[in-house]
């Protein structure tokens, strides 16, 4: 499977993300499964960005990544206010499970770390019931606390694996990988899936699949959780940001 060319990475209030669509995602991950390193798979997000613009280690994390993919419909719709339109939204509950698909054609091992107490473990069943030949090396629900850095990569050292799934949440997840995946001797993908685990393990409802195509899925999980509210108030605040930058760019022309 060769990897696709290079894309020109869209600027988006200083954070760049990738022109894939989900199939050159996946053509680019298997070419990377196959390479040296550990390289670094940020799933994006208006909240990543929005952070990122108050952050400038997150910025550069997300910036120095080996793959920027557009998870939030607002990153899509951004694009186009932008007139540079992505091909579309990749989520990483979607992406996971075929990820794992290349994984087991290629016999490659995965290791899945983060989550709520028991929900790496159900997820990875899910996993294998869908593709009995993936092979889950591990799984672990440690907190992503520093002092347990040297027991985690230990313990993902010694199972092999050459996928490692990070369910730590924005943006948690990226500062682990990114301190952590030069001491990964084996894995060659490290990507941050937000809260794909409790999507695949049945731990939370997905919203309808005509509600995922509007780009709705954001009302869908703030309705069951309302305590999330606190956290889209990013949403309006990246809208707002994005329509500014046009202006400016314009006024610039």
């Amino acid at each position: 499977m060769p990897a696709p060319a290079e894309p020109q990475r869209l600027d988006i209030l200083g954070v760049g993300v990738d022109r894939y669509d989900e199939e050159a995602v996946l053509r680019r991950i298997s070419s990377l499964l196959d390479g040296d390193g550990c390289k670094q798979v940020v799933t994006l997000n208006p909240e990543y960005v929005m952070r990122a613009g108050r952050d400038p280690e997150l910025r550069w994390i997300i910036n120095a990544a080996e793959l920027a993919v557009p998870d939030g419909m607002g990153i899509v719709w951004a694009s186009r206010l932008l007139g540079e339109p992505l091909p579309g939204r990749i989520t990483g509950t979607d992406l996971l499970p075929r990820i794992c698909d290349v994984c087991a054609e290629k016999r490659m091992p995965v290791f899945l770390l983060g989550g709520r107490h028991g929900v790496a473990e159900e997820t990875a069943a899910r996993l294998q019931r869908r593709r009995p030949d993936l092979e889950v090396a591990g799984t672990s629900d440690r907190d992503p606390d520093p002092a347990l850095d040297d027991a985690i990569v230990g313990e993902i050292n010694r199972s092999g694996a050459r996928l490692l799934a990070v369910a730590y949440g924005c943006p948690k997840q990226d500062f682990w990988i990114d301190r952590n995946r030069r001491r990964l001797q084996h894995v060659r993908v490290a990507i941050g899936v937000g809260g794909a685990f409790d999507f695949i393990s049945g731990q939370v409802p997905r919203a309808p699949r005509a509600m995922r195509r509007a780009g709705l899925e954001w009302l869908f999980r703030l309705w069951l959780e309302p305590h999330r509210a606190r956290r889209m108030v990013a949403l309006p605040r990246f809208g707002l940001a994005v329509l500014l930058s046009r202006a400016r760019a314009r006024r610039r022309r």
